[in-house]
């Protein structure tokens, strides 16, 4: 085998909650014995060819593809401090593991028996996010930069926002359930919807009246500030 901001109460709100991936994106291990399977990344989709994000998790399954008994399978890494097995959730059909993306770099995953025989491997790569990827939805809404700032929307106040803030490394989003850090002004905060999710980069709120900031951190430091503007109904958008 291969060896912030302040407080809610005073200024801003961190949030911590889960998310769930709908559609994965399966690879065939090098060997052509097993597929592997990303899932539960915390995005709509696990691919593990867009890289995982440092500080990110995720799950991958086994299955066997030429009859390989499966059931007592362990998943190690051939390099721990970048990307890690952290756990064995379940045996059987489709053993599963829990990775998690440490240190920037390249690593192979590395599915072997009880005797200690690899059965098959997958390479994947740990990219630290860079940048931030940010989608807007709202009724009217006009957006902008500002120097110093990251992007800015404006919309009438009260209008329903959605916004998606995913972590990117060269141009890609990267997958992996990661905790982001977000600080809120407390008129955002208090402005949030149910099925907000902002430490995974989900916000659902009614744009507060008036110029508000909320900052995200990703696992690594890289910060981003982003703008949102109520305007007064009778105040046009520029």
């Amino acid at each position: 085998m291969r060896n912030q901001q302040l407080p809610l109460l005073l200024l801003a709100l961190p949030f911590a909650s889960f998310a769930a991936c709908t559609w994965n994106e399966v690879e065939d291990g090098r060997l052509g014995r097993l597929e592997m399977t990303p899932s539960d990344c915390g995005q709509p989709g696990c691919d593990l060819d867009d890289g995982i994000a440092v500080g990110g998790s995720l799950d991958l399954s086994l299955r066997s593809k030429d009859n390989v008994d499966i059931s007592d399978l362990r998943l190690v890494s051939s390099a721990p401090w970048i990307v890690d097995v952290v756990a064995t959730e379940s045996f059987g059909l489709e053993p599963r593991f829990r990775i998690a993306g440490n240190n920037p770099g390249r690593a192979d995953l590395i599915a072997i028996d009880r005797y200690g025989y690899e059965v098959d491997y997958l390479p994947v790569e740990v990219a630290a996010i860079s940048a931030f990827d940010v989608g807007a939805i709202a009724d009217g809404m006009t957006e902008s930069t500002v120097p110093g700032l990251g992007q800015v929307f404006e919309v009438v106040a009260g209008t329903e926002v959605t916004l998606q803030i995913d972590g990117t490394s060269r141009g890609r989003i990267l997958t992996g359930d990661v905790q982001l850090e977000v600080a809120l002004d407390a008129a955002l905060a208090l402005a949030m919807l149910p099925g907000s999710d902002p430490a995974r980069g989900e916000l659902h709120f009614r744009a507060p009246g008036g110029a508000h900031d909320l900052t995200v951190t990703a696992p690594g430091g890289a910060r981003e500030t982003i703008r949102v503007i109520g305007k007064n109904a009778l105040e046009p958008t520029r």
